[in-house]
């Protein structure tokens, strides 16, 4: 893994590289072609601007170059910084017009005329908007290709030197930035593998808010719900063991203690047994409920059933009950609701479930609300009673399995804890949702949605 961290981090530092030198030597071939453009402007524009001006004014005054030798003359005169001494002045077509070629007087002119070359390095006269002539310069005292060359010699070193400076800063830059990408992920894989040897509390730091700090953060989320689940688990077997241990301590005592004659095998006795006994077997069916329904293998018989229908039937089951402690037990439901398709046993279970537990919280002369309204395209059912309430501490975990709060009076923390666990994995296995809303004292609000049939 070391070796990919270090090829990834090199492969950014020369892929920086490679784009800085690339752009560097861009910029040094197109700002060579500029200067060598910008000196041959200079030469031609600045240096011999005056003899062109002069040239093509005698030429507007006299309609031809006859007689202009002595502008040409006194040009070389006064040639210095690089100007030419000799000149040689042409039409458009290359035809010799006007020639100073050996010292102060005109040479014979060249048969033939000046060669191509030359013609194409001439300045043009201009006489209004016609150009009318070539303006050639012959020999310089350091002639134009060695200006030229030193110019561009200078231009070229100078932007070696930038260039060097500029690929070192490159490198550097390059660097910082491969390694602000590449310094996440390795603090992700050292992550990865502590995770994969057991360490769930390991976290990465987040130290960006683009691509690789949102993977940062949902591997730090990933973390947290692994650990989670992983203290959910062990605190499940532990419950387990708890649930198992107390029923089978009480089937066995009383077994050994009938079998030894300690005790007498009366009804009561036998009846002990057999309470425990269906407790366990309550407690097993429970957890294979709850693992089925988790991991989607419960087969639920769906039929097409009216809110309604729901709501009676778990108030009929628990009237009795209600009656007996003096609770208030009411049914609301407005006509044309749309029908639900559930599996009616363990929608009952879940509406048991969930009436039995505001049966234990609610004291005598409370109330018990069973409604159901319509909510977006679904049916919201309501179990709202006037217990106890829960703790603000205890209500988001009272769906966890084996989940019972520490602030519930020993009377009432009976049950095998997995009630409101089985109703949620119930209810979501339908395509539904659950929610507890609670005050301490003010009693508890559960809601169920459950979409409405096609």
């Amino acid at each position: 893994m070391i070796t990919i961290q270090r090829s990834l981090l090199t492969r950014l530092i020369l892929a920086f590289w490679v784009v800085s030198l690339s752009g560097i030597v861009l910029v040094a071939v197109m700002a060579g072609r500029a200067s060598q453009q910008g000196f041959d402007s200079f030469v031609n524009d600045v240096q011999y601007k005056d003899l062109v001006d002069h040239l093509a004014g005698y030429y507007s005054a006299h309609g031809s170059f006859t007689g202009a030798e002595y502008l040409l003359q006194a040009a070389s005169q006064q040639a210095g910084n690089g100007l030419a001494k000799e000149y040689v002045v042409v039409d458009p077509q290359g035809n010799m017009l006007l020639s100073l070629t050996d010292g102060p007087n005109p040479g014979p002119q060249p048969p033939g005329g000046p060669s191509p070359n030359l013609v194409n390095i001439g300045i043009p006269i201009d006489v209004g908007d016609k150009v009318v002539a070539l303006l050639i310069p012959i020999r310089l005292p350091k002639s134009l290709p060695d200006m030229a060359a030193q110019n561009l010699q200078q231009i070229n070193m100078s932007l070696f030197i930038g260039a060097v400076f500029a690929t070192v800063l490159a490198l550097a830059l390059g660097w910082i930035m491969a390694r602000s990408i590449s310094q996440p992920l390795s603090d992700l894989n050292e992550a990865t593998r502590a995770i994969a040897q057991g360490d769930l509390d390991k976290q990465v730091p987040i130290t960006s808010k683009d691509e690789i700090g949102a993977l940062a953060g949902s591997f730090n989320a990933m973390t947290g719900s692994l650990k989670r689940s992983r203290d959910l688990r062990r605190q499940m077997v532990a419950d387990i063991a708890h649930e198992l241990r107390n029923p089978l301590s009480i089937i066995l005592g009383h077994a050994e203690a009938l079998s030894e004659g300690v005790l007498p095998a009366t009804p009561e006795t036998l009846d002990i047994i057999y309470d425990e006994a269906r407790h366990l077997s309550r407690l097993v069916e429970d957890l294979r409920t709850l693992s089925l329904s988790e991991s989607g293998e419960l087969q639920l018989q769906r039929a097409t059933l009216a809110p309604q229908e729901l709501l009676n039937r778990a108030a009929a089951a628990l009237t009795g009950r209600a009656a007996d402690k003096g609770l208030r037990l009411t049914v609301s439901a407005p006509d044309g609701l749309p029908s639900v398709s559930v599996d009616m046993e363990r929608m009952q279970q879940v509406l048991l479930n969930l009436m039995d537990n505001s049966l234990k919280h609610t004291a005598s002369g409370g109330s018990i609300e069973l409604t159901a309204v319509l909510k977006g395209d679904g049916v919201e059912i309501v179990v709202q009673d006037s217990g106890s309430g829960i703790a603000p501490e205890d209500l988001p975990l009272v769906f966890e399995r084996f989940y019972r709060s520490k602030h519930s009076p020993e009377r009432i923390q009976d049950g095998s804890g997995l009630g409101l666990a089985i109703s949620k994995a119930l209810v979501e296995l339908h395509g539904g949702q659950i929610s507890a809303e609670s005050e301490p004292g003010q009693g508890t609000t559960i809601s169920i949605w459950l979409p409405a049939a096609a």
